[in-house]
C-alpha cells in the first residue's frame, strides 16, 4: 500500500493532452519473452509485405504509386498448441482482455493468428495509412494489438492521422489496442528494427 501511494503521489495533476480513442497498455509480455518472440522471428518462415485484405472494398489502404502499402517481414504464429502461441494467449488474457473489457466493455474471445513482424530501417520499414475492419465476415475483427517487443530503434510510431500528428511508441513488451475501424500508420524506422506482434481480437 505504501507504494501505491507514491506511485500515486508522484503522478503528478495535468490537464490531458488531445488522443486518438485508443488503449495503452504496458508489461504485456516480460522482457524474456520480448527475446523470445523475436528469436522466433530469425529462425522462422517470413512474408514479405503481406497485407491481410479480407473482403475486397473494405479496407481503406493508401498505397503508393507502385502499389505497395507495407514493408514489413512476418513471421506466422500456428494457432495450435505451439508453446509460443500458448505464451502469448496466456498474456493477453492476464495482462490485455481485462483492460480492453475495463475500457471498452468487449469481450475478447479469440483473436486472429498472431504475427510478428520486423519493420526494419534498410527498407524503410513503414504501413501506409489503412483500416483493419475487413476481415472474415463470419469472424469479424473488432479491435486491433500492437506490441512493441523492444526499444532500440527510431521513428516506427503508431499514428492515427484522424486525431492528429502525436504517435504512440510503447516500451517494450507493452502495446496499444484500438479499434479496427480507425485509420492509423507505421511511421518510417529511421534506425534500427522495430519488431512487434500484431493481431486482431474478436
Amino acid at each position: 500500500m505504501a507504494l501505491c501511494r507514491r506511485l500515486n503521489d508522484d503522478d503528478t495533476a495535468a490537464p490531458a493532452l488531445p488522443h486518438a480513442p485508443v488503449l495503452q497498455v504496458p508489461g504485456i509480455f516480460e522482457p524474456e519473452l520480448c527475446r523470445r518472440l523475436i528469436e522466433y522471428w530469425q529462425s522462422g518462415d517470413k512474408r514479405a509485405n503481406e497485407v491481410t485484405r479480407g473482403t475486397p472494398g473494405q479496407a481503406d489502404y493508401a498505397a503508393r504509386s507502385d502499389g505497395v502499402v507495407k514493408r514489413r517481414t512476418d513471421v506466422l504464429i500456428p494457432e495450435d498448441t505451439n508453446p509460443t502461441n500458448l505464451a502469448i494467449r496466456d498474456r493477453l488474457l492476464a495482462r490485455l482482455v481485462p483492460e480492453v473489457f475495463k475500457a471498452f466493455q468487449f469481450r475478447v474471445r479469440s483473436y486472429e493468428i498472431a504475427r510478428i513482424g520486423c519493420y526494419d530501417a534498410g527498407d524503410g520499414g513503414w504501413f501506409r495509412p489503412h483500416r483493419d475492419d475487413a476481415g472474415d465476415p463470419a469472424k469479424p475483427r473488432r479491435f486491433a494489438l500492437s506490441v512493441n517487443l523492444n526499444d532500440d530503434f527510431e521513428g516506427g510510431g503508431l499514428c492515427f492521422p484522424e486525431y492528429g500528428r502525436r504517435f504512440y511508441r510503447p516500451p517494450a513488451g507493452g502495446g496499444v489496442a484500438f479499434s479496427c475501424n480507425l485509420l492509423h500508420e507505421a511511421q518510417p524506422v529511421t534506425r534500427g528494427r522495430r519488431f512487434g506482434l500484431f493481431t486482431f481480437l474478436r
